[in-house]
């Protein structure tokens, strides 16, 4: 809702005091008084709505950046087992182990992103981002899972490094939504940053 129109609204009842309005509201005192009351009552209860709307807008905001911030520890957390996985790609382990030497699709990816609370929160740049991404770490978890049951060690370490800079994006982008989301990065600063990223990931 836009503060410009609220603001129209909101002078509506100085309308029924304009020097053009004396004589009907001399001689039809009741009915001024009726409608002063309605208008009064119209412009409160919008008044209220645009109140309403705005701290809606501000509590959402606030539940989609606690996503967001669990969403970085959960990247995190992946690209420390990426890390550890990718230390061991050169030494012998068994068949037991492949488990631990495959990696999913990121829950964040697989679920958070595909939220109504996402879709209407992220910056369309930022989905746009994510979903290049989504399609890229797919991709690596393929390959990964292929390397890791055919013991070739050499193209695991080759993918799993791949796998991490998809995921170490993904952790910067979730970063710089947050500040926007906050407040801190203005639309101007946001938005060039954000189209450079996507059209690296566009030519990957």
């Amino acid at each position: 809702m836009s503060p410009v129109l609220v603001f129209v609204v909101c002078l509506l009842p100085l309308i029924l005091f304009l020097k053009w309005t004396r004589r009907f509201r001399e001689n039809y005192s009741d009915v001024f008084g009726y409608l002063l009351s309605l208008i009064g009552t119209f412009v409160g209860v919008f008044v209220g709505l645009y109140f309403t709307d705005l701290q809606s807008a501000k509590d959402k905001k606030a539940t989609a950046v606690k996503v967001l911030e669990a969403s970085l520890q959960e990247l995190k957390y992946l690209d420390r087992r990426a890390a550890q996985i990718e230390a061991r790609a050169e030494t012998n382990y068994t068949r037991e182990e492949q488990k631990f030497m495959q990696l999913e699709l990121p829950p964040f990816f697989a679920h958070t992103l595909r939220t109504e609370l996402m879709a209407e929160s992220l910056h369309p740049l930022s989905v746009e981002q994510f979903n290049l991404i989504r399609e890229n770490l797919l991709f690596d978890a393929g390959l990964i899972r292929k390397d890791a049951v055919a013991v070739n060690r050499a193209q695991l370490q080759g993918d799993l490094a791949d796998y991490r800079i998809q995921v170490r994006l993904a952790l910067q982008i979730i970063a710089d939504e947050i500040s926007r989301l906050e407040g801190k990065v203005l639309p101007e600063q946001f938005e060039p940053t954000a189209r450079d990223r996507l059209a690296q990931l566009t030519k990957s």
